[in-house]
């Protein structure tokens, strides 16, 4: 080697090397080996659920600097892996897709028309079974999710699998309560009745700021020594004022065992009156829709946890109440997925539904209760203050809506 040859190849290296330091210095991690732990997080995903679907998983970086993924992998509990074997970079701050294929659904999210990587469904999938998905860089794992069952609700054939949006990080996300299946508005539904946010931000998860959630777990929820027959009594007058709360004394009972007799005397509310809960005066935020997706759910809840004599006495009113979601012009994903899904949502759900049904259920003896019908009437609220409470939200609502 000359010495002219040689101060060029020093020359170069060191044109090199400085572009390199540069290329850091701009804030871009280049090698799989600088990627930190936890510094790529998995924050949504959507299983296979049938051959033609799409499955995918989103990655969030959480942190201030671009990271390129090449040379990193994603495994899973079946064995199967991905090599990410070209550039894929995902800005600070940004997410990116990784998906089985490109959807060519209508109203597609454009993250699912053009996915940072495409990878072969022969080679990799999430089941929608127990999966894991496994991002590893330099046989690091930068981060992982499992979960044990995937079941994507009557209301949509395919719902995402996200993180709680304030639970953003690779120690949270190890948390199954912060996991929730993607909210059914017709906000995040896209293409045939999928419901998620692929590279978007995740919405609040509905099941964590509902702390009186129970699924399929009737014993949690039972209520000892109601009296059935008043707590009907408070139901049948709450029922005849035809607001659009009146069904929900039905529906803070709707996960008790019940009998024929007291089955029967539900059928007969709900025939009576659930046409006229689509008239109702609507309550804030509570209207018709509310109303008669509440009521419904209350049927679908009864029927299913009851009896054959249960089963047999409702069996009409539930034939109707599985209807009732198609006919809303608001709720009707949410109320399809509580009136028709396998997984029986039980329990007062959220603050209000509790102290509804402690004013509402009749249960001597337990101070939590009312312990009698004049109870009621004691803890009713006033037409006068109902009117009130409702213009007053009426109002703020508009400035709210006005600022906004």
């Amino acid at each position: 080697m000359t010495a002219t040859n040689g101060r060029l190849l020093l020359h170069a290296s060191l044109i090199f090397l400085f572009l390199a330091a540069t290329d850091n210095a701009a804030g871009k991690l280049g090698l799989s080996e600088d990627i930190a732990i936890g510094s790529i997080v998995i924050t949504e995903l959507m299983p296979n659920v049938s051959d033609k679907d799409v499955d995918w998983i989103e990655l969030l970086n959480v942190t201030d600097t671009d990271i390129d993924l090449k040379g990193c992998s994603l495994t899973d509990t079946n064995n199967d892996k991905v090599l990410i074997e070209q550039a894929l970079t995902i800005p600070a701050g940004k997410y990116a897709i990784l998906a089985s294929g490109i959807s060519d659904e209508n109203n597609t999210p454009p993250a699912l028309s053009k996915p940072a990587l495409l990878y072969s469904a022969e080679s990799f999938h999430l089941d929608n079974h127990t999966d894991q998905v496994i991002l590893a860089c330099s046989e690091r794992v930068i981060d992982e999710v499992s979960y044990k069952q995937y079941q994507p609700g009557p209301a949509s054939p395919s719902r995402g699998w996200q993180l709680e949006p304030n639970s953003l990080n690779a120690t949270a996300n190890d948390e199954t309560d912060k996991w929730c299946y993607t909210v059914l508005s017709d906000d995040f539904i896209y293409g045939v009745d999928r419901a998620a946010t692929p590279g978007a931000e995740n919405p609040m998860c509905v099941e964590v700021s509902l702390p009186y959630v129970h699924i399929n777990d009737q014993s949690a929820v039972l209520i000892d020594g109601i009296d059935f027959n008043t707590t009907l009594k408070i139901a049948a007058a709450e029922l005849a004022e035809n607001k659009s709360t009146s069904e929900l004394t039905i529906w803070v009972l709707r996960d008790q065992k019940i009998n024929a007799e007291i089955a029967t005397t539900i059928s007969l509310l709900y025939f009576q009156y659930i046409e006229d809960l689509y008239d109702s005066e609507p309550f804030t935020v509570v209207d018709w829709n509310h109303a008669v997706w509440h009521f419904a759910w209350a049927i679908s809840n009864l029927y299913r946890n009851g009896d054959e004599s249960v089963k047999a006495t409702l069996q009409q009113a539930y034939d109707d109440a599985i209807t009732r979601p198609q006919t809303l012009a608001r709720y009707n994903y949410i109320a399809a997925d509580n009136v028709l899904n396998p997984a029986i949502m039980m329990g007062d759900i959220h603050t209000m539904g509790r102290g509804y049904a402690n004013n509402h259920i009749v249960v001597p003896g337990n101070p939590e209760y009312i312990q009698d019908y004049q109870g009621y009437l004691d803890n009713k609220r006033s037409d006068l203050m109902s009117s009130i409470i409702h213009v007053l939200y009426v109002v703020k609502k508009f400035f709210d809506d006005l600022m906004a």
